[in-house]
């Protein structure tokens, strides 16, 4: 949640700033502000709304400095608003913060502030920050020593940046359960920067360094120091930034979440490419448990969150299918409460396109108390996911922008296909002709993916109808059962239609109770084991006078004539089926919502990295 950047160097600061602010958005528009050091005094432009409210907010002349930050918010505490935005000042306004996250504490540190004199203005549980710094610089202390005694008093998770008048050529800042990286420019440049993630500073920052929890310090021209407690760091690794900026660009696409479907096929073939050789050898060669470890585990318990969760049901299906390994799947937030029977051998899995999101991290945790291995799939191997679990996969599928996962999404569900044959062969399980058949099918993937990408004219059909609908069922069954809550999830996220995923078996329990004319079903039909019980379920809403749209294997005439829309995809084996079933789900959520208006890359009330509980 929230984005933060920083800049000090010798560029149009606000310009730095804004377009930093503009890569971060999808992090969250609910507001924005920038605060900007000139001739020694901050000034401050903020306002609600999305980042182009700020920007009209920007004069050409008198706003710009040699240091400032920046901020775009998701909100927690307090309703999105010009008076809640970031930054917030102290009271003579000598002092500026920017945070992402949430301070616990804040109700006790806001009484203490407040019976020192100190007004608050704004709902914001941020505002305690500048207002304590500011105490502890009355109290005689220069500014770094209060700004380190004020972050040992703040509880919660946090990022945090801060300009003070009184150190005009310093931005400090914090880590502590929040993304922020530190990266400078081009060596001969006296430049550096603070962001909450790499889109931010990408061209302009050729290096950078991954703060971890618990490290602060400050960024000067072109320096960097950074404290871990009272001891200062003597070697910071400093790293190459590699991502390209068409990486983060949205190119000739109308929206990023566009581009990164179409992105799939490729991303597929690259997974495909890294991780099986030509004698069908699976490989992970950045993952560090061993076959003797991964042989012992009796037990996989898979916990995540949101569309990550989808996946990992899926990847429930194949660890129970191919490896004969007894595993769960459980929502993060869930997971962490539920205090769990667990034996030494088992192991936790944790799913995170971002690598941050903060369940996860505090499933991973409660794991790690209970003495127990992590491995975690993410597309983010510098993220604090990734440093916290014993073990990582890399989900390879590339920055991801749009909110509403996509590309992630199937990069997931391939990885755990793949780590489950990867499981097999350690296990002795699976004969090889059935292996070679699944990666046989697999190596087709790309091309049937893209052969779906090029006949949108039914889908496009179908996303008119929906684009008039309040609500709509998704029913899918065993392996599909994940890829109906995951097209429900896909079309309220960016469409705010109402939409509920079901397991077909379950549907005369309760969800047959919905059907009218006005909600129609999407029916996830491919062939396979299941095909004829799922048929049973089309059957039972065409005899309540419900739409059918059934997403089917190419030439399916039965279901074809019982369904009112249909969209084919290639014939692939129904273990793999929700790698294809995934893309016909995608772009109906997609054209749904741009035909109805809405912003596909900023849905409201989200973003897309969640850091706060």
């Amino acid at each position: 949640m929230c984005g933060i950047v920083g800049y000090i160097g010798n560029k149009s600061l606000d310009s730095v700033l804004l377009v930093g602010l503009k890569k971060l958005e999808y992090r969250g528009y609910d507001s924005a502000g920038i605060a900007i050091l000139n001739n020694d005094e901050i000034s401050i432009r903020k306002s609600k709304g999305k980042i182009i409210s700020l920007e009209e907010k920007l004069d050409a002349k008198g706003f710009d400095g040699h240091a400032g930050i920046g901020h775009t918010r998701w909100a927690t505490h307090g309703e999105p608003s010009t008076k809640n935005a970031h930054p917030h000042t102290n009271s003579t306004g000598s002092i500026a913060v920017v945070h992402n996250g949430i301070i616990e504490n804040y109700v006790e540190l806001k009484n203490m502030l407040s019976e020192k004199g100190y007004v608050f203005v704004s709902e914001t549980d941020t505002e305690t920050i500048p207002h304590l710094i500011d105490s502890e610089i009355q109290s005689g202390k220069d500014v770094k020593q209060a700004f380190y005694d004020a972050i040992q008093k703040l509880e919660g998770k946090f990022a945090i940046a801060m300009i003070c008048e009184i150190e005009p050529d310093r931005i400090y800042f914090a880590r502590n359960g929040a993304p922020l990286i530190a990266a400078f420019g081009k060596k001969s440049a006296s430049e550096s920067f603070l962001a909450s993630d790499l889109p931010a500073i990408i061209p302009l920052a050729k290096e950078v360094t991954y703060l971890k929890d618990g490290d602060w310090g400050y960024i000067q021209a072109g320096t960097l120091e950074i404290y871990q407690g009272e001891k200062k760091y003597e070697n910071i690794k400093i790293e190459p930034i590699l991502i390209k900026e068409e990486e983060v660009n949205k190119g000739d696409y109308a929206h990023f979440m566009l581009k990164e479907i179409y992105e799939q096929p490729d991303i597929m073939q690259k997974i495909i490419d890294q991780r099986i050789d030509s004698n069908n050898r699976i490989f992970f060669n950045e993952m560090l448990f061993q076959n003797d470890y991964l042989s012992k585990i009796g037990r996989v318990i898979i916990q995540a969150c949101g569309t990550s969760l989808n996946a990992g049901l899926i990847g429930k299906l194949y660890l129970e299918n191919f490896c004969k390994l007894t595993t769960d799947a459980d929502f993060s937030s869930e997971f962490r409460y539920r205090n769990p029977v667990i034996g030494g051998d088992t192991l936790v899995v944790g799913i995170s396109q971002s690598g941050e999101t903060a369940d996860t991290l505090a499933g991973i945790h409660e794991a790690k108390a209970k003495f127990l291995k992590v491995l975690s799939f993410v597309n983010n191997n510098n993220s604090s996911i990734a440093r916290e679990s014993n073990a990582v996969i890399d989900l390879m599928a590339g920055p991801e922008i749009g909110v509403a996962s996509t590309k992630a999404y199937t990069s997931e569900v391939l990885s755990l296909f793949l780590f489950s044959i990867y499981m097999s062969a350690i296990r002795w399980v699976l004969p090889k002709e059935e292996k070679k058949q699944l990666l046989d099918e697999i190596k087709s993937l790309p091309s049937q993916i893209a052969s779906i990408l090029k006949n949108l004219e039914p889908i496009q059909e179908i996303s008119n109808y929906l684009k008039d609908v309040s609500s709509a069922l998704f029913l899918g069954r065993t392996y599909n059962y994940a890829s109906a809550l995951e097209g429900a999830l896909k079309l309220k996220e960016i469409s705010y239609i109402h939409a509920s995923g079901y397991a077909g078996g379950e549907f005369k329990h309760g969800p047959i109770a919905l059907i009218s004319e006005e909600v129609p079903s999407i029916v996830i039909v491919p062939q396979g084991e299941i095909r004829k019980k799922t048929i049973s379920n089309l059957l039972e809403v065409r005899a309540r006078k419900g739409k059918i749209i059934s997403i089917i294997t190419k030439g399916d005439d039965e279901v074809k004539d019982i369904s009112d829309f249909f969209v084919e995809i290639p014939e692939l084996s129904e273990p793999l089926s929700p790698l294809l079933t995934a893309i016909p789900m995608q772009l109906i959520a997609y054209f749904t919502a741009v035909y109805r208006g809405c912003d596909v890359d900023k849905p409201r009330n989200l973003a897309k990295s969640v850091t706060v509980e």
